[in-house]
């Protein structure tokens, strides 16, 4: 019987260790289990945050790309303006060429000074059209480096977004 109580003994001290193991084990998974949901939660969070902020850049290249389709559509139209002011300037250097005939060969001086008061009036509408002509470049120079920044904001942003 004595051996028998050694042996139960000897038997009740390994379940002891068995079942400090299985608690230190059970305490470590515990532990491992937090952490990966710990991770779970940061790393879900940081898409929640990652989908907002891609989100945010697409609303950005969306206004981006409309200013400067805004952009495009103010210089295509400029260079329109600027295309017929430069026509109508040639039409109107024509006409001085001939009003400066028309007071070569005037026959009387009332032919002359109407020919000279046309001339001059042709003078004033060239200087004009240049005047025009020359802010509307301007203009669209500006314009033209707005569409380049513009661009260039676009393609950042498209940048971040991949």
């Amino acid at each position: 019987m004595i051996v028998s109580l050694a042996s139960i003994e000897k038997l009740v001290v390994q379940l002891r260790k068995k079942k400090q193991e299985a608690s230190k084990l059970r305490q470590k998974a515990e532990q491992e289990f937090k952490q990966v949901r710990s991770a779970e939660k940061r790393s879900s969070s940081g898409l929640t945050t990652i989908d907002k902020k891609i989100e945010s850049e697409r609303e950005d290249v969306s206004d981006v790309s409309t200013v400067l389709t805004q952009k495009n559509s103010q210089l295509e139209s400029i260079e329109r303006l600027v295309e017929a002011a430069q026509e109508k300037l040639t039409r109107e250097k024509e006409a001085i060429e001939q009003a400066q005939q028309e007071i070569e060969f005037a026959e009387n001086p009332e032919e002359k000074e109407n020919a000279e008061a046309r001339l001059r009036s042709l003078n004033d509408h060239v200087q004009e059209l240049e005047d025009e002509i020359k802010n509307r470049q301007k203009t669209a120079k500006k314009i033209s480096g707005e569409v380049s920044n513009y661009s260039d904001v676009k393609s950042k942003i498209d940048s971040k977004i991949q």
